[in-house]
């Protein structure tokens, strides 16, 4: 059992077509098969059901397929202990950042880089769902976002600061000269908000159901920056995190929400089963 024949199953069993996963993976059609044939042959059992020209899983496959997965995972750890050996002249880090969080993580990256102007860095902006998904899977050494605990045993959470919320609005606005506001009051306000994938919108669901109030939501957004330009036109206000709003907030009133319990924690996020690299280790450690 090799490596790239464990590849060439995964990708196999995510694209569910041969021809697409050959060439993801950069090889013909013919080679692939013939590789999962011989996976197939040193297993003993049929992995795929093979239907003309589509293909699916068979029971034993989707039994098989988190191992397979784990195998690789471990396989790229053990590259990653190897070269952590080395002197960081060299290497990528991948870090994965909800889009409140962006500004939070450039400064970090700048006095990182300052270090270590050798180590590539890439930055994958996402929804909060979408970095848990891509930090389980091993595509990214760690991420920032806001969240709750998901699962412990899985992910390990290091807090990074909690943030208030706050009810962000045009200048006009009959509520723009209080100090504050409580959640309450904002019950009948036409709102614009954070589509369902990111967390700050999640959160705000949670407290709606919590305190049974209906929003009245108007539109929906999946990027912070359009959403404050919305909030711009008057028409409808937003709830974001106070963090959030370092920026783009010329023309907005941005009121905080003071209530027991409204407070919003941003985590750096590990993976507990995947081998940490020394430099994401050091860039953690500089946005902290």
């Amino acid at each position: 059992m090799e490596i790239r024949q464990l590849k060439y199953f995964v990708t196999s069993a995510e694209l569910l077509n041969f021809t697409e996963a050959a060439d993801r993976c950069f090889v013909t059609q013919g080679t692939l098969s013939q590789q999962i044939k011989q996976l197939e042959n040193e297993l003993d059992i049929l992995l795929f059901d093979r239907i003309g020209k589509r293909v699916r899983l068979t029971a034993a496959g989707k039994l098989f397929l988190p191992y397979a997965r784990q195998t690789i995972l471990q396989s790229e750890s053990a590259k990653l202990i190897l070269s952590d050996f080395k002197e960081l002249k060299t290497g990528t880090i991948c870090v994965g950042v909800s889009y409140a969080l962006t500004s939070y993580l450039t400064k970090g990256i700048a006095k990182f880089s300052r270090s270590y102007p050798q180590i590539h860095i890439e930055i994958i902006l996402e929804t909060s769902e979408v970095l848990l998904k891509l930090l389980d899977s091993g595509k990214v050494d760690f991420i920032l976002s806001y969240s709750d605990i998901v699962d412990e045993r899985q992910f390990e959470y290091n807090l990074l600061f909690q943030s208030s919320l706050s009810f962000v609005t045009n200048r006009n606005h009959s509520l723009s000269q209080k100090k504050q506001v409580i959640f309450s009051q904002l019950k009948n306000e036409p709102l614009a908000l954070p589509t369902k994938g990111f967390n700050t919108r999640r959160y705000l669901d949670k407290l709606y159901e919590k305190e049974n109030i209906t929003p009245k939501i108007g539109l929906e957004v999946n990027d912070i920056a359009t959403l404050l330009e919305i909030v711009k036109t008057g028409l409808w206000s937003t709830i974001l995190s106070t963090s959030a709003l370092m920026e783009n907030t010329n023309d907005l009133i941005y009121i905080p929400i003071k209530e027991k319990g409204k407070l919003h924690n941003a985590y750096i996020i590990w993976a507990k089963s995947i081998y940490r690299k020394k430099a994401a280790i050091l860039l953690a450690e500089s946005i902290n």
